[in-house]
C-alpha cells in the first residue's frame, strides 16, 4: 500500500536542489521499490524567485522555515542549510514538532550534536544524517545496520575529495600544493574559499561523527587533533613512493586501551593498502572489525547528486522504520581520547637547513636525547645555501617526537620548520 511522505526543504543550494532533481525523477522508482512517495511540499530558500523558476507550481517557496515546522501536513524536514546557525534551532524545532529530520551538516553534528541526539532519544522522531559523513557512501548505514554484530577496531578514512584530488594531482603530475589546488578549484573540487577542506576541520567534522558510532562514546571535536595538507610538498610525495608509499590525509579513530584515539593528518601508508589507491575525488572508509576484519566502501563523497542520494535515502529509510525504535547516536558517556604520549609510530621528517658541517651530528645527537632512533636519512644538493634533509625514524613515541621538533626548530641553522608525516602500517 502506498505511504506519502511529505518532505519540508530547507536549503535550496548545491545539495538542496540536487534532492528535488533526484525526487522529481527517481521517485516512480523509489515507490516502485518501496512502496513509498515522497513528495517535495515546501522549500525554504532566501532566493525565493529563484527558487520558484527551478520547481513546480505546487510546491510552495517561502523565505520563513518556521512556516514548514507549522505545516501540520509536513512528515519530515531536511535540513541542507549547513552551519550552526539557523541549522540548529531548525533541527531542534522540528524535533520538538514532532517531525522527522535529515541533514547533511557534519559540522552542526560533530560540533553541538550531543544535544540534538539527547533529543531525539526523549522523543519519537528520527535523525537520518548519512549525507554528514560520505556523500553517497553509506557508511553511516553500514555501521549501524550492516556491521551491527562486529565490534569496529579501526576506522582509516580518506574523508574529502578536494584534498584528495590535490594530492592525486601532486603525485602524478608532480604539480606544487598551489598548482593542485589552483586545479582542484578550475575543475570544480574546491570551493573558491578552501580553508574548511584544505586545513582538515571537513574531515574532521566526519571522523568525529563516525568515531561516536562505531565506539558510543560523545568525541568532544574540539579536542581532536587536525592537520591539513597544506605544508605538504612534491619532495614529500616523492620520497613516499620511492619508499613503497602514498601520501593521503586520513580521519582514523580506532580503540586503544579503553580510550579513542581520533585524529585528522597526512600519512604515508603502504601503496598495497586498500586505501591507498584511491585518487582524485573519490572518498573512502575502511572499516577492520572483529568479524568480518577490513571492509572498503568506496565512491564519490561530495557532490549535488551524491550527497542527494543520500539524503533521499534517509527520508526513504526512516519512512520504512517509522515503527522500529532506533537511537540516532548512542553514547555512554564521554570519550577519553588518546594523547601524544600514548601514541607511537614510525615517522618521516624533512628538515631545511644551512649547508655547513656539523649539523646533521646536532639533529642527531637531539633525536638520540628524546629516545628516537634514525632508521633512514637523506640530503639533497640545491645548488644553494640550504640543503632538505629526509630522515624516517624507527618506532617511537609521539610526544617524544614532537619535543625533538621543536627543539630542532630552535637552532639557528634551520631555515623553515620541520614537517613530520606519520607513517600508517594498519
Amino acid at each position: 500500500m502506498e505511504k506519502i511522505i511529505n518532505v519540508g526543504l530547507v536549503g535550496f543550494g548545491t545539495v538542496g536542489s540536487g534532492v528535488y532533481t533526484v525526487i522529481t525523477k527517481n521517485g516512480a522508482l523509489i515507490e516502485e521499490r518501496t512502496g513509498i512517495k515522497l513528495v517535495v511540499k515546501s522549500i525554504c530558500d532566501l532566493r525565493v524567485d529563484l527558487v520558484k523558476k527551478a520547481v513546480s507550481d505546487d510546491v510552495t517557496v517561502t523565505d520563513n522555515w518556521k512556516s514548514l515546522i507549522e505545516d501540520s501536513s509536513i512528515d519530515t524536514i531536511v535540513e541542507l542549510i549547513g552551519g550552526i546557525e539557523p541549522a540548529k534551532s531548525v533541527v531542534e524545532a522540528a524535533l520538538r514538532s514532532g517531525k522527522n529530520v535529515v541533514t547533511a551538516n557534519k559540522k552542526l553534528l560533530a560540533e553541538t550534536g550531543a544535544e540534538i541526539f539527547e533529543l531525539v532519544d526523549r522523543t519519537d522522531v528520527k535523525l537520518g544524517f548519512e549525507a554528514a559523513v560520505g556523500g553517497g557512501i553509506p557508511c553511516i548505514e553500514d555501521l549501524k545496520n550492516g556491521l551491527v554484530a562486529n565490534n569496529v577496531k579501526n576506522i582509516l578514512g580518506i574523508l574529502n575529495g578536494t584534498t584528495n584530488y590535490i594530492l592525486t594531482r601532486m603525485e602524478l603530475a608532480g604539480l606544487s600544493f598551489n598548482d593542485a589546488l589552483d586545479e582542484a578549484q578550475a575543475e570544480g573540487f574546491a570551493e573558491v574559499d578552501p580553508t574548511f577542506d584544505i586545513e582538515g576541520f571537513d574531515a574532521g567534522h566526519k571522523i568525529c561523527l563516525l568515531a561516536m558510532l562505531a565506539f558510543n562514546k560523545k568525541v568532544d571535536y574540539k579536542a581532536i587533533e587536525i592537520e591539513g595538507i597544506t605544508r605538504i610538498k612534491t619532495t614529500d610525495i616523492e620520497f613516499a613512493r620511492r619508499m613503497g608509499y602514498a601520501v593521503k590525509l586520513l580521519g582514523i579513530a580506532r580503540e586503544q586501551n579503553g580510550s579513542i584515539d581520533v585524529r585528522v593528518h597526512p600519512v604515508m601508508i603502504r601503496e598495497s593498502h586498500l586505501i591507498a589507491s584511491v585518487s582524485h575525488e573519490f572518498n573512502a572508509v575502511v572499516f577492520d572489525t572483529d568479524m568480518t576484519g577490513e571492509v572498503l566502501l568506496y565512491g564519490r563523497g561530495a557532490g549535488s547528486l551524491p550527497t542527494a542520494s543520500a539524503v533521499v535515502s534517509d527520508i526513504v529509510q526512516i519512512a520504512l522504520k517509522q515503527d522500529v525504535a532506533e537511537s540516532a547516536i548512542l553514547t555512554k558517556g564521554d570519550a577519553t581520547l588518546v594523547t601524544p604520549d600514548k601514541r607511537s609510530s614510525r615517522f618521516y621528517l624533512r628538515l631545511h637547513t644551512q649547508d655547513r658541517p656539523g649539523i646533521l651530528e646536532k639533529v642527531a645527537h637531539t633525536f638520540a636525547a628524546n629516545n628516537i632512533s634514525v632508521s633512514s636519512v637523506e640530503q639533497h644538493e640545491t645548488g644553494d645555501d640550504t640543503v632538505p634533509l629526509l630522515f624516517v625514524t624507527h618506532n617511537c613515541c609521539e610526544a617524544d617526537i614532537k619535543k625533538a621538533i621543536a627543539d630542532i626548530n630552535n637552532f639557528d641553522f634551520v631555515t623553515e620548520a620541520a614537517m613530520m608525516i606519520r607513517i600508517e602500517e594498519s
